[in-house]
């Protein structure tokens, strides 16, 4: 599906993050429009099921969309990163949370003409481990979960080893390991939580709700929050196709002023974003 896409040429590429930024700070500060025009497509939002996309999902909820005159479909869960991704190469959506390495290897590795127009946030993820793992030495040996190969969670993960003496490796789940060694994984986040309950993992980085979802399961408990790691770190952002951005600019317009606002009620209505994202509200989290 995908072509490969080296480390090298990965860390070549972080350097675009200020300009790919930079664009969405000019798509942010336009005046804010009331309406947009006919013929404009329908806001088709994709999500994975973690609190990282709670901006997108308020907008819709809260009816942001439509106060800005858009047409918004019901936003459609994506278990995995790679499949989010898939749908929105092939349109199956326009509007999507993506980890902000994820848009630099789709923009530049795959060439996948699209823009980054919005933070979703900076932080907010944690390794979480077995009831047995007491510190990051304890992981040596043991397999730990990202939730994709082109996110910050991969990168804050081998930095935290790197500073305890490990490795991170990539091997077939039949290989011995080296002492110093941690084998990483991908899993997808909602398939995190079994997996270290079912012992096929030592850990797992990733949002929430899945590290409290351990914590309160007593299936696991948090060791590091990522932002420890690196402070102020970057993860999600809302990215769009460049074709929708040239020919529907409004309408663009609209879509980020929808998040804009999505985001400021989040912030100052908490309790009750926590219960639109539950089962018990509109159950856009497990």
């Amino acid at each position: 599906m995908f072509s490969s896409f080296n480390r090298r040429r990965f860390l070549q590429l972080s350097s675009l993050f200020g300009t790919s930024l930079g664009l969405s700070a000019m798509v942010g500060s336009c005046t804010p429009l009331q309406s947009t025009p006919s013929g404009s497509p329908p806001v088709r939002t994709g999500y994975i099921p973690i609190t990282d996309a709670a901006a997108l999902l308020a907008a819709y909820d809260r009816g942001f969309y439509k106060a800005e005159g858009l047409d918004a479909q019901q936003p459609q869960s994506f278990r995995s990163w790679d499949a989010i991704a898939n749908a929105f190469i092939n349109r199956q959506v326009n509007v999507v949370h993506l980890l902000m390495p994820t848009t630099i290897w789709l923009r530049y590795g795959q060439n996948l003409p699209g823009k980054v127009v919005a933070w979703n946030h900076t932080n907010g993820s944690a390794l979480t481990v077995a009831p047995s793992i007491n510190k990051p030495e304890d992981l040596a040996g043991r397999n730990v979960a990202v939730p994709f190969w082109y996110s910050i969670h991969n990168i804050v993960l081998q930095m935290l080893l790197r500073q305890h003496g490990l490795e991170a490796v990539i091997k077939p789940p039949d290989t011995s390991l080296a002492d110093n060694e941690v084998r990483l994984v991908v899993l997808p986040p909602p398939d995190m939580l079994k997996a270290l309950q079912n012992n096929a993992i030592a850990g797992y980085i990733v949002a929430e709700p899945y590290n409290s979802a351990a914590e309160l399961s007593q299936s696991g408990k948090l060791l590091r929050l990522t932002g420890d790691i690196w402070k102020d770190h970057a993860c999600c952002v809302v990215f769009m196709h460049e074709e929708d951005i040239v020919e529907h600019p409004d309408w663009t317009q609209s879509v980020v002023n929808a998040i804009v606002k999505a985001q400021q009620w989040s912030k100052a209505n908490r309790p009750e974003l926590a219960y639109i994202l539950s089962q018990d509200g509109g159950n856009y989290m497990p």
